[in-house]
């Protein structure tokens, strides 16, 4: 009986411990998003800041800009004002009331309340997205570089700190690209898809109109630009990233020469002139912009390599960031640059591999075709970890098979190969293993638009495989194609593959065709 009665005590001592440990963790809580109510005046901020004798230069500056309404409001808001000494020499009629909110009020203001009490280390974010620290330095108080000289002046919607300097607003990647006419250029193509969106969250709302509709304070909008799902948030403080921006004169000189690379026969029906411009000049403006940002948390070794937020890998990178100027910004930093320098084949031009297991834009003749999975093989490094099997369809035939190969630029020196199996893949053990022999063929868009075929015999004898290993076939080296064919659904480049073994050479070569892949590869 005693036993259970100790049991009890302690069970409703637990009850009681427990209980104060919450109220102790809501009485935290509160602390931080709202005042205590033992301490606060019957003033708002607004009511606060206009009482505060060497505050009347930011007083005038909230009221110019309808911030004395919102921080009447019963919002919570912490305010850090800078003192009348500290804007002796700002003049806000220098800045627009949109900038003049942005990169100055909002850089003051922040949502909820932080008390200046014991240790503080507190990011802060601001209305303004910033994100600015508060901490004890000493027995002072610092918000960001200024000194609180006067604190924890309590009101019923928030407190408001006073401080000895303005702090400075800091630009963001996508903030200093308005500001820096040398980057006019990259900046007119990248702000060209903005889409500027109303955030009904972060705004703060007022009185119901007579047409029932909310009347907001505050407008809070972000930018939802398409780019920043490929290229990176440059607008977020939270995030960090190395970003290489051309100058006008970079630009222009790159543009110039990489619009080469995008090409389009317009033959006035199916695709326009007009729209063979267009489409040049959206890849290769894409071109000059898409592997410009590097993430930090993506890089393995920043020596060695870097991978791009478009998923390009760039060894040696370093000479990439060769002569251009660093600025650095509250998300990272900008290196500007006179001298894009990027190579192709890193970057928009990069190898070309048609897996030959690829059924779309295939067509095979005089035989029958069929994939075999690489799982087991004897012979290593085979693309895709499968292959094509071409068996002729009667012991006569010589069999082909022609793949479509998209994505090809103009003005772009290419290496075009063929990649075979050898028999041996499938049965090291056979004794009877043969090589093949080979004919190829090459369409494409000639300069006049109509289709040229050309022939590759490797000098009427053929080209031979090797009967035991892996065998990549050169068909021809430094080809350009006069135009290109990237982004389009018809394609308009084929290699087509000719067995060319005569009856009298059947005991020689196989007329069965084992073809991994065809891989283009642009001539560095």
């Amino acid at each position: 009986m005693r036993m259970q009665l100790i049991k009890k005590y302690i069970y409703h001592l637990f009850i009681i411990c427990s209980v104060a440990t919450i109220s102790s963790c809501n009485d935290a809580m509160n602390q931080h998003y709202s005042v205590d109510s033992r301490v606060v005046s019957d003033k708002s901020l607004w009511e606060k800041i206009q009482s505060t004798p060497n505050l009347s230069k930011f007083t005038q500056i909230l009221k110019k800009t309808g911030y004395d309404k919102i921080l009447s409001a019963s919002q919570m808001y912490t305010v850090w004002a800078p003192e009348d000494a500290a804007l002796a020499d700002f003049n806000p009629d220098n800045m627009d009331s949109i900038m003049l909110v942005k990169e100055f009020i909002s850089n003051h203001i922040a949502r909820f309340s932080y008390t200046a009490s014991g240790n503080v280390d507190a990011k802060v974010s601001v209305l303004n997205k910033k994100i600015i620290a508060f901490k004890t330095v000493g027995i002072d108080y610092y918000y960001g570089d200024a000194k609180l000289i006067k604190l924890n002046e309590m009101s019923y919607n928030g407190i408001l700190h006073v401080i000895n300097k303005r702090v400075a607003f800091f630009n963001n990647i996508w903030e200093y690209l308005d500001k820096d006419q040398r980057l006019d250029s990259v900046r007119k193509y990248f702000y060209s898809f903005d889409q500027i969106v109303f955030d009904v969250k972060n705004s703060i709302a007022g009185d119901v109109n007579v047409q029932g509709k909310t009347v907001y304070l505050d407008s809070v909008f972000y930018n939802a630009n398409v780019l920043f799902k490929s290229l990176g948030s440059f607008t977020k403080e939270d995030s960090t990233y190395n970003v290489i921006l051309p100058s006008n004169t970079a630009w222009i000189n790159s543009y110039n020469k990489v619009k080469n690379n995008f090409r389009y026969y317009a033959n006035g029906s199916t695709v326009t002139q007009y729209m063979a411009d267009t489409l040049q000049r959206y890849y290769t403006t894409n071109a000059l912009i898409q592997d410009c940002a590097f993430s930090p948390k993506w890089q393995v070794s920043t020596q060695d390599s870097l991978v791009s937020t478009h998923k390009n890998v760039f060894l040696n990178p370093q000479y990439l960031f060769e002569g251009a100027e660093k600025i650095v910004t509250s998300n990272g930093n900008i290196f500007l640059t006179n001298d894009l320098k990027y190579n192709l084949w890193e970057s928009w031009g990069k190898k070309i591999i048609v897996e030959a297991e690829t059924v779309l834009g295939r067509v095979n003749t005089l035989s029958s075709i069929y994939t075999r999975s690489a799982d087991g093989s004897y012979i290593a490094g085979i693309s895709g970890k499968k292959y094509v099997d071409i068996t002729p369809s009667s012991s006569s035939s010589n069999p082909t098979i022609s793949f479509d190969i998209p994505n090809t630029l103009s003005g772009c020196a290419y290496n075009i190969y063929c990649v075979f199996v050898p028999a041996s893949a499938t049965n090291l053990s056979t004794t009877d293993l043969k090589p093949c022999k080979v004919n190829f063929q090459l369409t494409y868009l000639k300069e006049s638009g109509a289709f040229a075929i050309q022939t590759y015999d490797n000098g009427a004898q053929s080209f031979v495989t090797d009967k035991s290993n892996m065998s990549k076939v050169l068909v021809t080296s430094n080809f350009v194609f006069p135009y290109c064919n990237f982004g389009q659904e018809v394609v308009n480049v084929k290699l087509k593959v000719t067995s060319n073994v005569p009856q009298t050479q059947t005991t020689l070569f196989t007329r069965e065709l084992l073809i991994d892949c065809i891989i283009l590869e642009p001539v560095h």
